[in-house]
């Protein structure tokens, strides 16, 4: 070996040396216990990726990062979610958009009912607009978006059969407390009611209501076949889920561990976006072989039918900025 390679070689194991003993040990620092209020049930997508987030954490830093998952609801609803965040009361948050739709109703958009046509229509705003969103979250309130989840289209059910817009007329249908969603079903002749989540299967049970709109996942979770005979693809909303954190708990970790943390967040919230890609249809399937009795209806009827309403709302409650960066990125 000649003194150049010689010398050469040295310099490699000297860096490679360097790089070692600079490289953080994940199992080494203080205990980091991170509690997550989910609204999600178990088995769900979402609560699947929370699993993979949980179980890749604990295998890289020898459970010194602790995820425990609160499912359900049991902490929470969305609301009172997002407030616990706000105010550092909860590390992580599991919802959906009943946050947005509380507190940033100028920018409740992307769930209105028919603003997207597909799922490429949801990506696009999520990668586009919906940043300035999350922006804006935390900023005003200190809560920090960490990933988005495709929850997949939210499906009518009922008992009567729904095949057109004039069907929905005069239907008593559960709908969750969010403004914009009431007005467009009102506008279609629709009787909204408001019923907690965790009355919902009853109110279906015992007539109270005829009618309620969820994601396949979520049907087919709480046993809504039990109670409802029609499953309608009307597909209104594209909705998400979203991992939240408090930022004013998220500060005081160290970059190390936000680091960490951030890399297996990435990997859980691809885990769960790999589930729920084609998940509609598998649910759907399901469903259909525990006896519902699917429908297809007219989509562009529906949006026609609401689009004055949408314009309305657009003109009058929405942001004009963000409403017309949403409508650029939809092109």
């Amino acid at each position: 070996m000649t003194p150049l390679v010689r010398a050469a070689l040295s310099l490699t194991l000297v860096a490679a040396s360097v790089c070692a003993m600079a490289a953080p040990d994940p199992k080494v620092g203080k205990k980091v216990v991170a509690n997550v209020a989910s609204v999600y049930p178990p088995g769900s997508p979402l609560d699947e990726g929370l699993n993979k987030l949980k179980e890749l954490l604990a295998t890289q830093t020898g459970g010194r990062i602790d995820i425990q998952i609160h499912r359900g609801g049991s902490m929470g609803d969305e609301k009172q979610t997002f407030e616990m965040l706000s105010q550092g009361s909860v590390e992580f948050g599991a919802l959906g958009s009943g946050d947005i739709s509380a507190f940033f109703p100028k920018y409740f958009i992307s769930e209105v009912p028919y603003m997207f046509s597909s799922q490429e229509d949801f990506w696009k705003f999520w990668n586009g607009p919906g940043k300035d969103l999350s922006a804006l979250m935390l900023k005003q309130r200190g809560v920090r978006t960490h990933g988005v989840i495709f929850r997949g289209a939210r499906y009518l059910t009922s008992n009567t059969p729904v095949k057109a817009v004039q069907d929905v007329k005069g239907i008593k249908m559960r709908l969750p407390p969010i403004k914009a969603w009431f007005k467009v079903w009102e506008s279609l002749g629709a009787v909204p009611a408001t019923i907690a989540f965790s009355e919902v299967y009853m109110a279906l049970k015992t007539g109270v209501v005829a009618a309620q709109e969820n994601p396949p996942e979520t049907i087919l979770a709480y046993k809504m076949y039990e109670a409802q005979k029609y499953l309608i693809a009307t597909e209104h909303v594209y909705g998400a889920a979203r991992i939240l954190s408090s930022d004013s708990w998220w500060s005081t970790l160290s970059k190390d561990d936000q680091a960490l943390i951030g890399k297996a967040m990435e990997q859980a919230v691809a885990f769960a976006n790999d589930i729920t890609r084609n998940g509609d249809a598998e649910m759907v399937k399901k469903l259909q072989d525990l006896g519902m009795t699917l429908i297809s209806v007219d989509k562009n009827a529906f949006k026609t039918a609401v689009k004055p309403v949408v314009e309305t709302m657009a003109k009058e409650e929405w942001d004009p900025a963000f409403y017309r960066k949403v409508q650029d990125a939809l092109k």
